[in-house]
């Protein structure tokens, strides 16, 4: 460039100016090529976030219909406890105990635990700003929700074995007639409070926009234990037009 600006001018400025205007485009395109790159390379995580989170939040949607609709049939089981320790003598009526492969109980039970994983990711690598407001304050409400979900599962497994001693023909004094009923009632009352939960889940999850088919809802909860147990003993069962029902937040 030094070497054009010795020619007698013009050509020398004409020529250095050729040469830095070809400098700047080639510039300015490879700026333009890595902005183009980096946006594409940003609008692929986020369809990749956006599609983690359908499919979780799908799985969440599945979870609340199966819980909605065995609902019904959790409050019988518990009801037909505590009906076998208030019509007991001096000795309780062994409950029966039910077996699947290594797994015994007296009380059928979901226990699912609530994925987070994609919300998680969405929230560390930033994607989530991505999505418009209302999106990200319906996502955040849900996700919100299931910290206290699975602190009342947790409360749940911590009496649901013990209802197991319930097998044996306990000796029964007024004393403790009335603790096991009073775990019973415990337990009934942390049910209710999940069923609520669980309807504004399916409440979230319909006003984000991201549900699953309805077949595909059914026929994953008919696979499911709790389900098919409550089938083969005749208890209720919550209708699935019913069950698919939001309820407000």
């Amino acid at each position: 460039m030094f070497r054009l600006l010795k020619l007698k001018p013009p050509h020398g400025w004409n020529a250095v100016g050729w040469e830095l205007g070809i400098v700047t485009l080639g510039v300015v395109i490879a700026l333009a090529a890595q902005q183009w790159a980096e946006n594409l390379s940003w609008s692929s995580k986020v369809g990749a976030t956006k599609r983690a989170l359908r499919a979780e939040l799908q799985e969440h949607y599945g979870y609340a219909v199966e819980f909605r609709a065995v609902y019904p049939c959790l409050q019988a089981q518990l009801d037909q406890l505590r009906n076998r320790v208030l019509s007991s003598r001096s000795v309780l009526e062994p409950a029966p105990v039910y077996s699947e492969e290594s797994f015994h109980y007296v009380l059928r039970l979901p226990s699912k635990v609530y994925p987070n994983d994609a919300w998680v990711a969405a929230v560390d690598d930033g994607t989530v700003r991505s999505l418009d407001q209302p999106t990200r304050r319906l996502l955040a409400g849900h996700y919100g929700q299931l910290p206290e979900m699975a602190e009342l599962l947790s409360a749940m497994n911590t009496i649901e074995p013990g209802l197991v001693a319930l097998t044996h023909p306990l000796p029964l004094d007024p004393t403790v007639r009335y603790l096991i009923v009073k775990d019973i009632e415990q337990l009934r009352g942390r049910l209710e409070y999940l069923d609520l939960i669980n309807g504004q889940v399916i409440d979230y999850v319909t006003r984000v926009g991201m549900l699953p088919p309805a077949q595909d809802a059914v026929a994953v909860t008919q696979r499911y234990g709790t389900y098919q147990f409550c089938k083969k003993h005749r208890l209720p069962l919550r209708p699935f037009t019913q069950a698919m029902r939001p309820v407000p937040n």
